[in-house]
C-alpha cells in the first residue's frame, strides 16, 4: 500500500487495548486491522473473477493453505503479506517465517513494511531487530537472500514469496520444500507478483491454478456460490473456515480497480481518459490508490503495460509466431470419433521433451488434437509403451500413421541407430518428409485463421504443453526465426 493508506479514526489506546485479542471471523479480522494497524483494507472485489486485497489476509490467517497472489503494481501486496507475518507471529506463535523476495531489495521492503506497521506500539509488543529477523515473543520472521545455500537449509512454518517473477528457477524448485507444520500453524507457501512476462514463472504459476480451481469447479459447481460479487467478505469464507484445505495453490487475484479511491462526483468520467477501462468501478472503490496518480501511469506507458501491470490481464508476449490462436476459439473438449482415422504427430527429444499428439481430421477438414504425451530422458522402448498403454485407456482403436520430424531419421553416433528405427522395430512404423519451416508455420496459420469461415484447428484442454505452446512460441529477437524449442 506503499504508505498511501486510509488511517482508521479508531484511537490508539483502543487498539492498544485489542491488539492481544484474537481475531476469529473475518469482520473481526478487519476491525482488528483499522485498530491495531491503521488501515482500511478494501473488501470489495469490483471486476468478474477478481478477489478484494481483504480476501487474501482471510485466506492467509483464517485458512491454512498455500496462496498465489496476482496483483497491480502499488496494489499493497507487500504491505499485506508484511500484515500477515504480524497476524501470525502474534496469533500462531511458535512460529517461524520466512521473507524471499525476488531480490534482496524486494525482501528488505517488507521488512521495512512491518516495522512501519510494529512502530506505534513498539512498547507494547518490545519487537527485536538482529539485522534481518524480527523477533516478537516465540515467534520470529526472516528476510533471506535468494540462493540455493540460503533456501535449502530453511525450515520455516510460513514461506513468503515476493515478486515471484523474477526468482532464479533452481531456487524457487528448492523452496517447495521448506516449510513445516506446527500444533499452532500449518506448514504454507504465500507468493505474490505481478504478471508481467508471458510464460515467465508467474504465468505458468497462475496458468496451472486457474485450471485446478476450473476442475475442482466443475467437479463441485455449488461449493463456490455465486461468482465474485462485491461483498464484505470473500464469497467462499465458510470454504476457508471449515475442513481441510485441498493441496495446490488457491489464487488470489486483484488489479487497480480494487485498491483504487472512490471517484467522486466532481470528476466526470466522459472526460476521464480511465472512463473506457474503468467503466465506472471508481465510484464503488474504497481503495487507497490515487486516481491522479493512476492516470499519469497511463498517460507514460504502453498499452500493453497497462493492461498486464495495472489491469492484470495476461501480457501478451512480443513477436508471437501464432498471434492468431486463442484460448477462447480453438480449446474445447474434442471428442474421439470411432469412425474418423487417428494418425500420430511425434517430435523427438531426450533432455528436450518427446512430444506426441494424438490428432483427427474431421470431414470437413478441421484438425482435432485429442491428446497428448510428454515426457523427458527416457528411451524410445520406454516412451512406445507409454503410447500403446495411453490409447488403450482412450480406447482410440487402430492409428493409421504416425508422422515425425525428419530429424528423427538421422542415425545416433553412439547406437548407429536412428530414433525412426527404433520406432519401427517396436511396431510404429513413421512416415516423414522434409519442407521449410516456414511452410509448417504457414500450414498451421492457415488452420488457425483461414482466409475464409471458421477456424480448422481444435486442441483438447487436456494438451497442456500443446497449448502453452502456441501461446508463447515466439521469433527470436530482432529476426524473423522462431526460438530454438520455443515450442
Amino acid at each position: 500500500m506503499g504508505g498511501n493508506v486510509t488511517h482508521s479514526s479508531i484511537p490508539r489506546g483502543l487498539a492498544e487495548r485489542i491488539v492481544r485479542a484474537r481475531p476469529g471471523t473475518p469482520e473481526r479480522l478487519h476491525r482488528w486491522i483499522r485498530a491495531v494497524c491503521e488501515l482500511n483494507v478494501p473488501r470489495r472485489a469490483l471486476c468478474p473473477d477478481h478477489d478484494a486485497p481483504f480476501d487474501y489476509l482471510v485466506h492467509s490467517f483464517l485458512g491454512q493453505r498455500d496462496l498465489l497472489v496476482w496483483a497491480n503494481r502499488g496494489g499493497g501486496k507487500t504491505t499485506l503479506a508484511a500484515m500477515a507475518c504480524l497476524l501470525d507471529a502474534l496469533f500462531k506463535a511458535p512460529l517461524e517465517a520466512a521473507v524471499l523476495g525476488g531480490s534482496f531489495e524486494q525482501s528488505d521492503r517488507l521488512a521495512e513494511a512491518l516495522r512501519r506497521l510494529l512502530a506505534p506500539h513498539e512498547g507494547l509488543l518490545k519487537p527485536h531487530w538482529v539485522r534481518e529477523s524480527l523477533q516478537l515473543g516465540q515467534a520470529r520472521v526472516r528476510t533471506i537472500a535468494q540462493s540455493q545455500r540460503a533456501v535449502r537449509g530453511l525450515r520455516v512454518q510460513k514461506l513468503r514469496c515476493d515478486e515471484v517473477d523474477l526468482f532464479d528457477r533452481e531456487v524457487w524448485r528448492a523452496a517447495q520444500f521448506v516449510t513445516q507444520s506446527t500444533h499452532r500453524a500449518a506448514g504454507a507457501m504465500e507468493v505474490f507478483s505481478t504478471l508481467h512476462r508471458s510464460g515467465g514463472l508467474m504465468d505458468e504459476l497462475v496458468t496451472v491454478t486457474q485450471r485446478a480451481q476450473e476442475d475442482a469447479h466443475a467437479i463441485s459447481p455449488s461449493s463456490s456460490g455465486p461468482a465474485r460479487a462485491p461483498v464484505s467478505a470473500p464469497s467462499d469464507v465458510q470454504g476457508v473456515l471449515e475442513g481441510p484445505s485441498p493441496p495446490g495453490f488457491h489464487l488470489v487475484r486483484w488489479c487497480l480497480w480494487e485498491v483504487i479511491e472512490r471517484c467522486g462526483p466532481d470528476r466526470s468520467c466522459s472526460r476521464c481518459a480511465l472512463a473506457s477501462d474503468c467503466g465506472g468501478r471508481a465510484r464503488q472503490a474504497e481503495g487507497f490508490f490515487r486516481i491522479e496518480d493512476a492516470l499519469r501511469i497511463r498517460a507514460r506507458v504502453s498499452r500493453a503495460a497497462w493492461e498486464s501491470e495495472m489491469l492484470c490481464r495476461r501480457p501478451r508476449a512480443e513477436g508471437l509466431v501464432f498471434e492468431e490462436f486463442s484460448r477462447g476459439l480453438h480449446v474445447r473438449p474434442v471428442p474421439y470419433e470411432r469412425d474418423w482415422p487417428v494418425y500420430r504427430a511425434i517430435d523427438f527429444g531426450y533432455a528436450n521433451p518427446f512430444v506426441c499428439l494424438w490428432v483427427q481430421v474431421s470431414p470437413g477438414g478441421e484438425v482435432r488434437v485429442l491428446d497428448e504425451y510428454v515426457a523427458q530422458r527416457r528411451a524410445i522402448d520406454a516412451h512406445v509403451a507409454e503410447l500403446h498403454g495411453l490409447e488403450r485407456r482412450r480406447a482410440f482403436g487402430a492409428v493409421r500413421a504416425t508422422y515425425v520430424d525428419p530429424a528423427g531419421a538421422a542415425r545416433e553416433l553412439s547406437s548407429g541407430q536412428a530414433c525412426t528405427e527404433l520406432l519401427a522395430a517396436a511396431g510404429i512404423p513413421c512416415t516423414y518428409r522434409s519442407s521449410r519451416l516456414g511452410e509448417g508455420l504457414e500450414l498451421v496459420r492457415a488452420h488457425l485463421a483461414p482466409a475464409e469461415g471458421p477456424a480448422r484447428l481444435a486442441v483438447d484442454p487436456r494438451c497442456e504443453r500443446l497449448i502453452r505452446s502456441f501461446e508463447t512460441y515466439a521469433y527470436s529477437p530482432g529476426t524473423t526465426t522462431p526460438a530454438k524449442d520455443g515450442a
